[in-house]
């Protein structure tokens, strides 16, 4: 009996390691399936996206700062916000506004505004900071408010969107709406001097850019 006993003990133990161990295959296979390739581009983007549908047909504005210090005459900094479709693929949204008709070059930091209407349609509201070609690209304190009534308007927190919680977890890599990795591109915490606070983020492009 005593011997049974151990046998069927040793035969559980033996299958739950083995299920342990498919299980941590199976992470390591979804981690490395699920991490973007490394790509050249142009520009690179960190971003967020938000279920905004309980304010469809709202109006909204998202504020934040920025400063930039392009290398060349052609690179810039800019914010976006996109009305985005629930599934995530590449530019699988209805509209957006990326400041490319007003772009940010000034080394001091400034104050923008971007507004919209929430679209019922495509309730996700995404929206981030883009560095275009090579340059140090600084944003801090995004801000989103609703109009919930005529005249009165109403904060909807972001997540570390002023970048004092020391990491940048609530912040992704994208690119046309899809996470990303994008070739001699990185972000990271910069305490020197932010807009307000302790830290904002810094978006570094050092692109192998073709010039002919």
């Amino acid at each position: 009996m005593k011997s049974t006993t151990i046998n069927l003990f040793s035969s559980a133990f033996k299958c739950a390691l083995l299920v342990f161990v498919l299980f941590l295959s199976s992470i390591s296979l979804f981690a490395q399936k699920e991490e973007p390739p490394l790509q050249p581009a142009v520009f690179s983007v960190w971003s967020q996206r938000i279920d905004m549908s309980r304010f469809a047909g709202k109006n909204y504005r998202l504020t934040v700062a920025i400063r930039a210090e392009p290398i060349g005459p052609e690179a810039f900094a800019v914010a976006f916000i996109r009305h985005e479709f629930e599934e995530r693929k590449v530019r699988n949204w209805a509209w957006m506004d990326n400041m490319f008709n007003r772009p940010v070059r000034d080394s001091s930091w400034g104050k923008y505004t971007l507004e919209g209407v929430f679209d019922q349609k495509a309730p996700f509201l995404g929206f981030g900071g883009l560095g275009f070609n090579n340059g140090k690209f600084y944003f801090d304190d995004f801000q989103l408010s609703v109009e919930v009534s005529k005249g009165k308007w109403e904060t909807v927190p972001i997540d570390n969107g002023n970048f004092e919680m020391g990491h940048l977890d609530a912040w992704e890599q994208t690119s046309m709406g899809i996470p990303a990795r994008v070739l001699g591109a990185k972000a990271s915490l910069y305490t020197e001097k932010p807009f307000e606070g302790k830290a904002c983020l810094l978006m570094e492009n050092n692109m192998m850019l073709d010039k002919n």
